[in-house]
Order: C-alpha cells, then structure tokens, then sequence
C-alpha cells in the first residue's frame, strides 16, 4: 500500500463530499471552525459568504485573516435569527457535543436555515478501527467530552425527527488500508491532543500499544456518513 493511493482517496473522498452542496453566493452558517478551520476554507473558496461559529475564542481570533464572520457561541443557544442562512453545516463536529443536544440543535437550525448538511465517521465495520474509535470514546469520556460516533441512520431519524426532510444521505466508503507511517504520525498527534485535554495516562498507554495492533492488522477509516437536510419550517 502506497502512500500516495492513501492520499488519492483521502482527497476524492472529500472532493465528493463537498460536490453534494452549492453554496456559491448563499450564507453559509459553519459550526465548529476549529483549529485549522478546513471548511470554513472550503466553503469560502466554493463562493458562500461563510459565517463561521465556534466555542472558543482563541481559536476563532486565529482565523481573523480569512474573508469570513465569525461568532462565538455555544452550539446549544445558538443566537441567529430566524432565515439567516441558506445552508448549515456540520463538518465532522456532532460526535463531540453531548448526544443528549442533538435534537435541540437541529430544531434551533431548521428555523435559521434551509439546508442543513451533516458529515460525520460511522462507528466503522473493520476491528482495527473500532478499537480506535472505542479508545477515543474511553479517553474523552474520562475527561466528560465526547467522541461518540453513529450510523447513517441515526443522522437520517435525527433530521427527520426535528422539522427537516431528508433531501439526500449517503454512506462513503474507504477502501484503501492507512499506512503504517501515518498511523504512527495519527497515534503520536492524538496523545499529544490527549495531553492538553488532560486525559489520563492509561488511556494514552492503551492507544501507544494500539499502534503497533493497527500496523499489523492492518486499518481503514470508517466509512463517512453524508445527510442533507430541508428545513420545513424555513419559510414559516
């Protein structure tokens, strides 16, 4: 296995993702900007007037340099009015709030915007990476976050379940094994993500064993979870 057959896929992967959205000339609300702020790039460089939303202010002042509004606030009193935007999205950011919000989100998000676009990692078919995501499960719960991963179908009942049609839901698979340098690259970036969350020594231990089980097992990325969303209350 190549690296570069790894990178092929990562880059069609996320080149199909985004193809199943047009935002060119929409606002867009991007909620979770994060550190490296990836979709808020993406969606400005696909022509949305991109208002990016994240917790943390710090992170939010670091990308003060691109062409977009940002806000502070926290995704469970989100402060927008009603029709502000013509497509929400959330870029692999559900899996870390509290599943218990889920619902009210989407409600509150089904009243500010028509399309809500949803990407999240599935729980995964394959032991390897199970046992990974099982490992981050463990260590942001130890610390009271969450890293809490869900089936296409969740994702589907969920917009359904709070004001929403399902326009479109797909599940997008990996094929290609992670290579044993970026495996370890991924382990050694993950205890160091660990360590500033203050997440306990053993947990950290587990995933540095982890490692060497991944290389020799072999692992694939679980498959993507893709759900858009139409409000129907938007025009209420």
């Amino acid at each position: 296995m190549s690296l570069s057959s790894y990178e092929v896929e990562q880059k069609e992967i996320e080149e199909k993702i985004w193809s199943f959205l047009s935002v060119e000339g929409s606002v867009v609300l991007d909620f979770g900007v994060g550190q490296y702020a990836e979709s808020t790039r993406k969606l400005i460089d696909m022509g949305a007037a991109v208002i990016g939303v994240d917790s943390d202010i710090t992170v939010l002042k670091n990308h003060t340099n691109l062409p977009a509004t940002f806000v502070q606030c926290d995704i469970r009193n989100i402060p927008f009015k009603p029709h502000t935007a013509g497509a929400a999205v959330f870029y692999f950011i559900l899996h870390e709030v509290d599943p218990t919000f889920h619902e009210t989100i989407i409600e509150q998000v089904a009243v500010i915007s028509r399309h809500i676009l949803i990407v999240e990692p599935t729980p995964g078919k394959f032991s390897a990476y199970r046992k990974y995501a099982e490992l981050w499960k463990e260590a942001m719960h130890a610390v009271g976050a969450f890293e809490d991963y869900r089936p296409l179908s969740y994702w589907e009942t969920l917009i359904q379940a709070n004001q929403c049609n399902v326009l479109f839901s797909k599940t997008i698979e990996h094929k290609e094994n992670i290579p044993s340098e970026v495996i370890e690259r991924i382990v050694h970036s993950t205890i160091g993500t660990w360590r500033e969350h203050s997440v306990p020594e053993e947990c950290s231990e587990k995933m540095r064993n982890f490692s060497e089980y991944a290389k020799k097992k072999g692992m694939k990325w679980s498959d993507v979870a893709v759900v858009i969303g139409e409000s129907r209350t938007y025009h209420e």
